[in-house]
């Protein structure tokens, strides 16, 4: 992590002398929380916040925002099932927006739609698709068997959403006028590392925009801070974790019948709201783990697989967090594949953000949206960022992590970004 460190605090000094700030922007009437109880207002953000109207229901036969998407599958990998991506498509020439989500989610997670129907009520196409942690993405297009290293991840979903792409040309070749990637979380880092990846070649897919949303600068970091939310039930007897879990299933509810004013402080404790964070993170970790290990035995699991008894495989992959993830099952993978030993600090600093600063400092593509109380980002990296983007960085003052989606000053924002 030195290295990374003097890495992170060498750009600093470069380009410290830029004159060129950030725009910082507060959210007038956000309810400010806790950072963390700030993050679990993403769950406000959830599709049908804008109904359809009689006269759009008349015209699509259907009900509601995303019964209008189409589910269409494109082979990424001979021998592999093929990828599914879900798709909006204006009946007019527009521009679409292909939308990379967080850690483990499906093209169709409640985010990923609400984000997809904000920007189709703009007049924008939009494409989504899994993230590469998420098992369907993992079997059908991932080229390595562990996901977590971003130049080979990201490099992947470049690869997919170029056959995805060669597969719409054909449907859609006419109504189609310009491309736009979107990320939030992982999915904003990944779509970072695309713009690096598309600024060295001639031949691409030639995203006229990125915006990146909360992304992670150091991913080791964001890690180790996910495990020490888990770690919070540790400390909890099996009654506390049980509550916890009951009402932030409760709150959801709420959400989701339309029962929670948006302005009205969420009555959790500060250790519950890690709690519920980092379990829900930790469950797509181990969906993960336990996908591949189906596939291909890790060495590290000693349970076996069985169709009749799968308890005790669950409760030896449940002991992993990500930092055993990352040194016991993505390091030996790597080392092998590369045919040297590899260091965490040495896949760290090539899936970190400082690995493509030149890209963030001159792109003047890319766009980013980040808030000063995110959860996973220090005041050390969030005044790397501000002083590599410049002018292209917006910060909120509030929101945590990704927990500002839901709220209309937040979305002009994020809709103003992605216009050329």
């Amino acid at each position: 992590m030195k290295s990374f460190k003097k890495t992170v605090l060498l750009s600093f000094v470069l380009i410290f002398s830029i004159n060129v700030s950030a725009a910082v922007f507060y959210l007038v009437g956000y309810p400010a929380e806790s950072p963390n109880i700030e993050s679990l207002r993403s769950a406000l953000f959830y599709p049908g916040n804008e109904s359809f109207s009689f006269a759009q229901k008349q015209f699509f036969m259907k009900n509601n925002f995303y019964d209008l998407g189409l589910v269409y599958s494109v082979n990424i990998h001979k021998g592999h099932p093929d990828l599914k991506y879900k798709i909006w498509i204006q009946a007019r020439p527009a521009p679409i927006i292909v939308i990379l989500p967080g850690i483990g989610s499906f093209y169709d997670n409640a985010k990923v739609i609400a984000l997809a129907e904000l920007f189709y009520l703009k007049g924008y196409s939009v494409l989504t698709i899994s993230d590469v942690f998420n098992w369907e993405f993992c079997e059908s297009a991932s080229s390595v068997l562990t996901p977590g290293y971003s130049p080979v991840d990201s490099a992947d979903i470049y690869y997919a959403l170029c056959k995805i792409f060669k597969q719409l040309e054909k449907k859609y070749r006419d109504r189609i006028t310009d491309k736009i990637l979107v990320g939030f979380s992982l999915g904003a880092l990944h779509t970072l590392f695309i713009a690096d990846i598309e600024s060295k070649l001639k031949n691409s897919i030639s995203f006229s925009r990125y915006l990146a949303l909360n992304p992670p600068v150091n991913l080791l970091y964001a890690a180790k801070k996910l495990d020490e939310y888990y770690s919070v039930g540790y400390s909890m007897t099996n009654k506390q974790i049980t509550e916890s879990i009951s009402e932030g299933l409760s709150l959801y509810q709420k959400v989701l019948d339309k029962q929670l004013d948006p302005s009205t402080p969420i009555d959790l404790e500060d250790n519950e709201a890690k709690y519920i964070i980092g379990l829900n993170f930790h469950t797509s970790l181990i969906e993960l783990i336990y996908s591949i290990n189906s596939h291909n035995k890790l060495p590290v699991i000693r349970q076996k697989s069985s169709w009749f008894s799968r308890e005790a495989l669950y409760k030896e992959i449940d002991k992993f967090d990500f930092c055993d993830y990352l040194l016991l099952i993505l390091r030996p993978y790597y080392s092998k594949e590369i045919g040297k030993r590899l260091s965490l600090e040495n896949i760290n600093k090539a899936s970190s953000l400082p690995a493509i600063n030149e890209t963030l400092r001159t792109n003047k593509k890319i766009r980013m949206i980040h808030t000063a109380n995110d959860f996973l980002l220090t005041n050390i990296q969030k005044k790397w960022l501000e002083h590599i983007m410049g002018e292209r960085l917006t910060i909120l003052d509030h929101g945590g992590h990704c927990g500002y989606l839901y709220f209309d000053q937040a979305s002009d924002i994020i809709c103003k970004n992605i216009k050329l």
